[in-house]
């Protein structure tokens, strides 16, 4: 380590063990637990460290899930709300790219006046955790070059209180998810075409950013486009054929700037059966057989398997 040698104050054993801490293999960060093996190329991470010390906090409070909620609804206290919210957070943003997205974007929009409700809410999704603690995220060897891919989806209308559409966008590599995001649109939309093109491009801006990173990682497949699947016909269309401009003249103009990264060749878009779309997780609630064929197209799995 040469930046260690300059500084004069420490030792020759205090820059050999500092040498050695440097370079042991990463183990624990921000709360996530990585998994690897030297006889196995595999790399895995998880939150079951992180919800060891979550759990207890409302352990007490887990026990009280299934009561009713009265007639008039009642304010929960801010803070421990707030608190909730926020340690769910952290799982979303770093190990935990299922359902608790979108769960955790929806129950952050309450932090202001949450109640009961919300709580419980809340509570409904540490159970989940506390059910699937040992599900992680694994990125396979693999001796083809690196290929990033992703996944853009949105759900048209979907919050009743102002009918704004969610938007849900995840991308892929080495079998496993990279980077991924659930929020809310900024505007009304018209039709479902116009919310999954909107999808399409907030999925390319991030499409670019996976390419600046691979890029300045020297990653040779960082030079090809990365291809963003959508289920919606008409928005590929659209996106793809600008001819069509009637049909989207009324949408905010800096969603049109997917236009010109498809144009440079800096991405490409393809359809995928809705079936198949992996973003559906990111977006709505699903049924639990839906929701488990997302799971394993998002390539998580249980660490106790195989």
């Amino acid at each position: 380590m040469k930046f260690i040698a300059n500084f004069p104050n420490i030792s020759k054993l205090q820059t050999r063990e500092l040498s050695k801490a440097l370079l042991a293999p990463i183990s624990l960060t921000t709360g996530t637990n990585i998994q690897y093996q030297s006889t196995n190329p595999d790399i895995s991470i998880d939150y079951s460290l992180t919800s060891t010390w979550i759990m207890p906090r409302h352990r007490k409070l887990l026990s009280n899930l299934a009561v009713k909620a009265t007639e008039t609804e009642k304010l929960c206290d801010p803070t421990r709300y707030q608190e909730l919210t926020g340690s769910l957070s952290h799982l979303a943003v770093f190990s935990c790219p299922d359902t608790i997205s979108f769960a955790v974007s929806k129950l952050a929009q309450f932090n202001a006046t949450p109640i009961m409700t919300h709580w419980k809410a809340g509570l409904h999704v540490l159970r989940y955790l506390k059910l699937t603690w040992n599900y992680c995220i694994t990125y396979k060897r693999s001796s083809i070059p690196t290929r990033v891919f992703g996944y853009a989806d949105a759900d048209y209308g979907s919050d009743l209180n102002d009918r704004i559409s969610y938007t849900g966008y995840i991308f892929m590599s080495n079998g496993g998810p990279i980077s991924w995001n659930s929020h809310k649109q900024s505007m009304v939309a018209h039709s479902t075409m116009e919310v999954e093109y909107m999808a399409l491009s907030d999925a390319s801006q991030e499409a670019l950013a996976r390419k600046q990173f691979g890029q300045e990682l020297r990653v040779p497949s960082s030079s090809t486009p990365i291809t963003i699947l959508s289920d919606n016909q008409s928005a590929l269309e659209i996106a793809e054929n600008p001819a069509n401009y009637r049909r989207a003249k009324h949408i905010d103009i800096h969603y049109h700037a997917i236009r010109h990264y498809l144009r440079n060749d800096l991405i490409t878009v393809d359809y995928v059966p809705s079936n198949a779309q992996a973003a559906g997780i990111l977006t709505k609630a699903l049924r639990p057989l839906k929701h488990h064929e997302c799971v394993e197209l998002l390539g998580l799995r249980n660490s106790y398997e195989n």
